[in-house]
C-alpha cells in the first residue's frame, strides 16, 4: 500500500518537474529572445541539459551512437526553435501560450505519441513470438500493409470473422441508439409538461447514467442471473400466478449463457436513455411556446406540431447527440467486457472493440490489433461524417 502510494507521489512529482521545466523553457524564449547569447546559448544549453539527464537516467553508461544522434538532433531543432522565437514570435502571446503548454504536453504524451506508436506497430510485426526480440534490440520486421490485409481475411478471435463482427456491431449500435433516442424522447416530452415533482423524477431518471458505469453494469448483470436475478424471479412468480403461460413456452431464461448479446443490449439501453433524455429535454425547453400556439390557432394537430415544429427545431440538438451516442455505443467495450466474463467470455456477444481487446491482450497479436484499431477508426470516422452530412446537424434550425 505504502509502496503504491509512493509510486503515485513520485509520478505526480515527475509531472510537476516536467511542467516547471517546460514553463522555464518557454519563459526564457519569450523574455530573452533579443539577447546576443540567445541563439548559441539555447542551441547548446538545451542539448547539454538533455545530455545530463541521459547520464543520470543511464547511471553514466549511455549508448554512444544513440546519444550522439539525439544530441545532434536537439542542437538543430533548438536552433530552429530559437530562430522562430527571435524573429517571428518576439515575445508575443506569452501568457496564453504558457498557460496552454502543460495541457498541450499532456495531449502529446497521452494521445499523439500513442497514436504515432500505434501507426508504427500497424506496419510492423509485434506479437508474442517477437516481443522478446523487440524488447532486447528495439527492432521489428517491417511488413507493410500485411497486418491490414489480415484484419479482413483472418479472424481476430477463434471463430468469428471481421465482417460478422462488423455487421453485429452495426446492428448493436443501431438498436441501442434507436432505443436511446425513442426512450429519451418519450421521457423528455413527459418531463417537459407541467407536472408535480418534476425535479425528483428527473433526478431518479438520470441516476443510471450518472453513477459509475462499472457499478451500474454489474448491478444489472446480477438482475439477469439465471436463478436469483430479478427478471427470472418475476417470471417464476408470474408462472405461479398464471400457470397456463408455461404451456405457451414461457419459462425462466438463461440470459447470460444463451442470450449474451441481448442481455448486453438491454443493459446498455437502460444506461443510455437518461443521456438522450437530458439532451432532448434541454432542446425542448429552448423551443418557444409561441410556435405551438400559432400552430394550434391554424388548426395543426399534435402530430403535425411534433413533425413540423419540434423535430426541425431539435435537429441541431439531435444530430450531434446521435453522433456522440453512436460513437460511444460503437466503441462501448465496458458493457460487453463486464457482462460476458471480462477478458475471456463468449464470442457470441463480441463486437469490434471487444474483439480488438481480446486480440491484443488475450491472443497477444499487438501489430494486428494496432491495424485493427486503425480500421475501426476509419470506419467510425466515415460513418460519422456521412451521418453529420446527411442529417445536416451542423446547420442552424433558423438559418
Amino acid at each position: 500500500m505504502i509502496e503504491s502510494l509512493l509510486q503515485v507521489v513520485g509520478f505526480v512529482a515527475l509531472l510537476a518537474v516536467l511542467v516547471v521545466a517546460l514553463e522555464l523553457y518557454l519563459h526564457a524564449h519569450f523574455t530573452q529572445f533579443d539577447k546576443r547569447w540567445f541563439l548559441p546559448g539555447m542551441a547548446l544549453g538545451v542539448p547539454a541539459l538533455a545530455l545530463a539527464g541521459i547520464f543520470f537516467s543511464t547511471e553514466g553508461r549511455p549508448d554512444p551512437g544513440w546519444t550522439i544522434s539525439l544530441i545532434g538532433g536537439l542542437c538543430v531543432a533548438e536552433f530552429l526553435v530559437a530562430l522562430f522565437f527571435r524573429y517571428y514570435v518576439r515575445g508575443k502571446h506569452s501568457l496564453p501560450i504558457m498557460m496552454l503548454a502543460p495541457g498541450l504536453l499532456g495531449l502529446i504524451l497521452l494521445i499523439v505519441y500513442p497514436l504515432i506508436f500505434e501507426v508504427y506497430l500497424a506496419f510492423h510485426d509485434l506479437k508474442l513470438t517477437t516481443v522478446m526480440a523487440w524488447s532486447g534490440t528495439g527492432a521489428l520486421p517491417f511488413v507493410g500493409f500485411k497486418q491490414f490485409c489480415k484484419v479482413f481475411v483472418s479472424s481476430p478471435l477463434s471463430g468469428v470473422t471481421f465482417f460478422q463482427l462488423f455487421l453485429r456491431t452495426v446492428w448493436w449500435t443501431f438498436i441501442n441508439v434507436v432505443c436511446h433516442v425513442v426512450g429519451g424522447f418519450a421521457l423528455a416530452i413527459l418531463l417537459n409538461n407541467q407536472i408535480r415533482f418534476k425535479g425528483i423524477y428527473r433526478t431518479f431518471l438520470v441516476i443510471p447514467w450518472a453513477m459509475p458505469q462499472v457499478v451500474a453494469v454489474l448491478a444489472l448483470r446480477g438482475e439477469f442471473h439465471s436463478q436469483y436475478g430479478f427478471i427470472n424471479v418475476m417470471i417464476t412468480r408470474l408462472l405461479e400466478w398464471l400457470p397456463w403461460l408455461s404451456r405457451l413456452g414461457a419459462e425462466p431464461v438463461q440470459w447470460l449463457s444463451f442470450h449474451p448479446l441481448l442481455t448486453c443490449t438491454l443493459i446498455n439501453i437502460w444506461l443510455g436513455i437518461p443521456f438522450m433524455m437530458v439532451i432532448i429535454l434541454g432542446g425542448l425547453q429552448s423551443i418557444s411556446r409561441h410556435y405551438y400556439d400559432a400552430a394550434a390557432i391554424d388548426g395543426a394537430s399534435a402530430f403535425q406540431q411534433f413533425r413540423l415544429i419540434t423535430l426541425p427545431l431539435l435537429r441541431p440538438v439531435l444530430a450531434p447527440a446521435i453522433t456522440l451516442g453512436s460513437i460511444w455505443t460503437f466503441n462501448n467495450i465496458n458493457v460487453i467486457y463486464l457482462v460476458t466474463g471480462q477478458a475471456g467470455g463468449t464470442e457470441d456477444a463480441d463486437i469490434l472493440v471487444s474483439a480488438l481487446y481480446k486480440a491484443a491482450f488475450t491472443y497477444y497479436r499487438y501489430s494486428y490489433s494496432a491495424a485493427f484499431a486503425i480500421v475501426i477508426f476509419l470506419i467510425l470516422f466515415t460513418l460519422s461524417l456521412l451521418w453529420v452530412r446527411y442529417s445536416k446537424g451542423t446547420e442552424s434550425a433558423y438559418g
